[in-house]
């Protein structure tokens, strides 16, 4: 089974939801809770008014949702909050419909020199295998390095030097049967005292990590563009590394081609509106020679312009 992270997947069915959380109800009470997730079965206990109140409830990996009742002045509530990243934001609903803001923060902690922290994508999907690293700011070649679990959580152990360190992380992973590296920065950038340790989370955007650029060329000098018009749909023949298979369009842009795809292989056409005809044009790539008006391109290293996918069009 083919994937867009190949060594360094999605661990989708792992829950990032168990553990201590800490929050406000209503922007306002302080609010604690911990959970204990086994499969999609939560218990666990909700503090809040300096009372402990015994939770039980349903966490759907798939959307990120969980569910969970309680006991409050003899009345059931509902809390329904989802997970985003760090975050857990939803509502404590009442039996008679009044719904009050809920927000959550994991609780994490690091000792000294110890970095810690998660590797998670857009959705909050932990991602395992990244390569995380901190590095000394003073030392030359002082550095630590340690890998995310299947939770996207890591640890590394730092040196018992003065001093402070930045973090770093390097996703690898494959789209379109060709290998890639996407080096990440984390939330929060600043470097740390390693006598005091640190948290350091990161979070992938597909969006502006492993993309490259789709260049055009005309077949030859008789080919009539509009470029102000000129459209292309990309299928993905697989998944792209953004993890999708979803076709999407992109407009050409001027003096920039087509900017910030996902890399990977994909089925292209396009299209353009010439003297007020709506034309599908013809194409061809480097890896599909003969003209159609769907051909299979990929991208290639460039060595000025990095990963490029090169389009030759022609007038039907």
């Amino acid at each position: 089974m083919s994937a867009a992270l190949t060594g360094a997947a999605l661990a989708a069915p792992a829950s990032t939801l168990g553990g201590a959380w800490k929050g406000k109800l209503d922007g306002f009470y302080e609010l604690d809770a911990k959970f204990t997730v086994q499969g999609n079965s939560v218990t666990g206990v909700l503090r809040f008014a300096k009372m402990d109140f015994p939770l039980r409830g349903i966490w759907d990996n798939a959307k990120n949702l969980v569910t969970f009742k309680y006991t409050y002045a003899k009345e059931i509530h509902t809390v329904k909050a989802t997970l985003r990243g760090s975050t857990l934001t939803g509502f404590d609903i009442s039996p008679k419909g009044k719904q009050t803001a809920v927000s959550l923060t994991r609780v994490t902690t690091a000792g000294a020199y110890v970095m810690t922290g998660t590797v998670r994508d857009e959705k909050g999907n932990p991602i395992a295998g990244v390569e995380v690293f901190a590095d000394h700011t003073a030392y030359y070649d002082m550095n630590a390095v340690g890998k995310t679990d299947a939770q996207g959580r890591y640890t590394i152990t730092l040196a018992h030097q003065p001093g402070t360190w930045n973090a770093g992380a390097y996703l690898r992973g494959e789209a379109g049967g060709q290998p890639f590296e996407v080096r990440l920065s984390p939330d929060n950038d600043t470097p740390f005292d390693g006598s005091k340790g640190a948290v350091r989370d990161f979070t992938y955007k597909a969006s502006t990590g492993a993309t490259g650029k789709v260049y055009t060329t005309v077949a030859h000098s008789a080919v009539e563009l509009d470029y102000e018009t000129l459209e292309f749909t990309f299928t993905p023949d697989g998944p792209n590394a953004a993890g999708s298979t979803a076709p999407f369009n992109r407009k050409f842009v001027m003096g920039s081609g087509v900017p910030d795809i996902p890399l990977g292989r994909y089925r292209v056409s396009a299209t353009q509106v010439l003297n007020g005809v709506r034309q599908q044009l013809l194409l061809s790539s480097r890896l599909q020679k003969n003209e159609a008006t769907s051909v299979l391109a990929e991208f290639t290293d460039d060595s000025h312009y990095g990963k490029t996918l090169e389009l030759f069009l022609k007038n039907p």
